[in-house]
């Protein structure tokens, strides 16, 4: 008689601790509508809530910085020179660009960016950014290349930067050896 008694002891007890939890989970209140909602506040001159201003520009004038002790650019300068491209900039960030360079004389170069560019970083001092895209000289196309952006003047109207890219040691350009290790200029871009 004593077996039967502790099988039924221990089913009690398992009965027992399977329900508390269960109970315990039941009397929770649940959690009002007002502790979840959440309020969201903007400063009075807080742009938070205003649409994205997208400007486009297009280019208007290039200017060759350096090197100019190059005779061979330097010939390459006067009115031989054409560009055209445009940005597009989206509060602060350049979403998309496109360059296109035409020299009498040299193959037409173009850069196309591949990545948004944000000009001005929060909490630097530094001006200079690194914009991403693809250079395509004369129909070969080099991907992954960097152009270093140096934005000196920015309104509605105007969009200028100091421009300076690299020159690859292996140039796209077949049979042609560039003599520089550098280009920069000063681009200026006018609002459509």
């Amino acid at each position: 008689m004593l077996a039967g008694r502790s099988v039924r002891t221990i089913g009690v007890v398992a009965i027992v601790s399977t329900a508390l939890p269960l109970g315990f989970a039941g009397c929770n209140s649940t959690p009002s509508a007002d502790v979840q909602a959440a309020e969201l506040r903007a400063a009075v001159d807080s742009d938070l809530l205003e649409m994205p201003v997208v400007r486009v520009y297009d280019v208007s004038d290039t200017q060759l910085l350096s090197p100019v002790d190059s005779p061979t650019l330097r010939s390459l300068i006067d009115d031989r020179v054409s560009t055209s491209g445009y940005i597009v900039l989206e509060d602060g960030v350049i979403t998309e660009a496109q360059y296109e360079v035409r020299a009498e004389g040299l193959p037409d170069a173009q850069f196309v960016l591949s990545e948004p560019t944000v000009l001005r970083r929060q909490d630097s001092e530094v001006d200079t950014v690194t914009a991403t895209g693809s250079l395509s000289v004369d129909g070969s196309v080099r991907g992954t290349t960097n152009v270093r952006l140096t934005p000196t003047l920015l309104n509605e109207d105007t969009a200028e930067f100091d421009v300076t890219m690299s020159v690859p040691d292996n140039p796209l350009i077949a049979g042609t050896e560039l003599p520089l290790d550098e280009i920069s200029a000063h681009l200026v871009f006018a609002a459509r």
